[in-house]
Formats: structure tokens, C-alpha cells, sequence
């Protein structure tokens, strides 16, 4: 946003997140109830969990339940995910134990030991190292997990009604308020947020946590007419970064003219930058940082 508002590009790309819209599982999907065993093939495709749960009372939106009950609804959906891994790892475990002690075998029965063991008592993800062994698999509980509670735009969030979740670190924001607010400045939209109790970023405070959650990195090209930012996996290098833009950039990479994100927002523009000596070669290994500009240069 703040590069938008300093170049004034005609044209202004965000870095983007895909976002699967995944109906809300019913008790009993670990079983095949409702559509269960569908939905859970989809989130093991996806790379983190994010849980859309409610916090508002309305006679236009009926609940399954009777009441409405963050803790309660959050804790049904990850236990169904649990069971689902449940049934996973038990089927893996049994072959393991049969098949021969390579060190590959021992490794992944180091980490499915203790994560089948507590599948039974709870939905927590396994240390770092554990989820890398386990990645084969594909398990909900080696996702990163984000709940956020979408809340009234009327009565402020009380978060002593969801302890599980506060402790959890939930974000709280509401939908209906974004849409009553719609066109209002970002200032009084914060400010209306924050007399609820909400997230003063609004929605983006999601986005952000995906980020933050998937090790994400942001880079960006001024281009033209264009001025774009790209989501980037932390440790990639330049030329993957090219790969990312096109695969021609990737294939004739020769350099990368990189301008670290403040420097441009002090100068204002890439070419004043390069002219204060700002802007930096760095070759193909080089590993992008977030926020960095890049201008790659390639061999067609």
C-alpha cells in the first residue's frame, strides 16, 4: 500500500494468498457424516488451517447448535480433523512396525509415535522437525492453524466468552461491520474496530498472520506501468524469485538490481535510488530479503 501511494502506479498487483473456501465440518465427517470425507481431502491439500468461526447472535443465520459458542464449535472441527489423522497414523504405524529399520523408517516412527499417541487427547501440531518426517502423510495437525472469530458489529467482543480461543490468540473481526464501513477512511475504520474490541487492521490482520504463520516473504517489481508484490517462501534465492515472475527470467538470469524497501521509500523512486547509490548487484544465490525491490536482469 505504501508503495502504491508513493509511486502512483497505473497499475498496483498485492501479493496474493489462495484462500479454499471449505464448508463448515459436522460432527461425525471423520466418519463420512454430511460431505466429511470430501472436505477433508481438500484441507489436506492445503498448506494451513484457517478457521472461520462465529461469534454473533442472529435470527437471519441459524446455528446447527442451539447457541452460539466459539470454543465449542472450533473444538468440534479440530476434533474431527484429529480423528481423521487418527485413522492415518494408526493404518501407517501398524505397516511401519512390519517393514525394515532403515534410517528413514526410524525417523518417521520417531515422530508417529508420539503424535498418534496424542491425536487421541488433543488437535496440537508436533515440533518442526516431527512435521518435516511426517510430511508424507499429509496431516491436518502438521498445518500451521489460525481461528479467527468473526464477531457483531453491534455489541463489543467479549473474550472472556471464548478463553480457549484467546489464549490461542484468535483475531476478531467483523464482516458486517467491513460492509457497513465500506468507503469509510482506513483511520475510522480502526476506529470502529478498536471500540469493539476488534483487530484495529480489519480483515488484513488475517492475511498478515498467513504470512507470518507460512514463513512468507514479500518481494516487489516496479515494471512499466505496473508495480507488484509477490508472497515468496523465507530462504528463496533470486533467481527463484525470477522463476516466480516468469520462467524466462529464471531460465537467462545474469542479476539482480536489488533496492531494499526503505531506501525506496526515502528516495521515492528506484532510479534516485540507483543514482544514491542505493541499489545493489546480487547474483543468483543471493537470498532475497522481505521488502526488497528487485529489477532482474536476464539473457533471452
Amino acid at each position: 500500500a505504501t508503495i502504491g501511494r508513493l509511486l502512483k502506479p497505473e497499475k498496483l498487483t498485492p501479493a496474493q494468498i489462495e484462500f479454499v473456501d471449505i464448508a463448515g465440518l459436522v460432527e461425525g465427517a471423520s466418519r463420512g457424516e454430511g460431505l466429511g470425507n470430501r472436505f477433508l481431502a481438500h484441507i489436506r491439500e492445503c498448506h494451513l488451517i484457517l478457521h472461520l468461526v462465529r461469534n454473533f447472535a442472529s435470527t437471519d443465520a441459524p446455528h446447527v447448535f442451539t447457541d452460539v459458542n466459539p470454543d465449542r464449535d472450533a473444538a468440534v472441527v479440530e476434533a474431527e480433523l484429529a480423528l481423521a489423522d487418527l485413522q492415518v497414523c494408526e493404518a501407517r504405524l501398524e505397516r511401519l512396525r512390519k517393514e525394515p529399520k532403515t534410517p528413514e523408517n526410524l525417523l518417521l516412527l520417531e515422530a508417529l509415535e508420539p503424535v498418534t499417541e496424542s491425536l487421541g487427547r488433543e488437535f496440537r501440531r508436533p515440533a518442526a522437525d516431527h512435521c518435516e518426517a511426517l510430511r508424507p502423510l499429509q496431516l491436518f495437525v502438521t498445518r500451521p492453524v489460525i481461528h479467527a472469530l468473526n464477531c457483531s458489529d453491534t455489541a463489543p467482543a467479549d473474550p472472556t466468552r471464548f478463553p480457549s480461543l484467546t489464549a490461542r490468540g484468535c483475531l476478531l473481526f467483523s464482516s458486517a461491520l467491513e460492509a457497513a464501513a465500506n468507503g469509510f477512511a482506513e483511520s475510522e475504520k480502526a476506529e470502529l474496530r478498536q471500540g469493539l474490541g476488534l483487530a484495529p487492521e480489519g480483515p488484513s490482520a488475517i492475511t498478515a498472520r498467513c504470512f507470518t504463520e507460512l514463513d512468507l516473504i514479500r518481494f516487489y517489481t516496479i515494471k512499466g506501468v505496473e508495480s507488484r508484490a509477490w508472497s515468496a517462501p523465507r530462504g528463496t534465492t533470486a533467481a527463484e524469485a525470477a522463476g516466480l515472475i516468469h520462467t524466462d527470467l529464471a531460465r537467462g538470469f545474469i542479476r539482480a538490481e536489488v533496492l531494499n524497501y526503505a531506501d525506496l521509500v526515502a528516495t521515492g523512486d528506484f532510479h534516485l535510488a540507483r543514482d544514491a547509490g542505493k541499489v545493489r548487484i546480487e547474483g543468483r544465490n543471493y537470498v532475497v530479503q522481505d521488502g526488497d525491490v528487485l529489477h532482474v536482469r536476464f539473457r533471452n
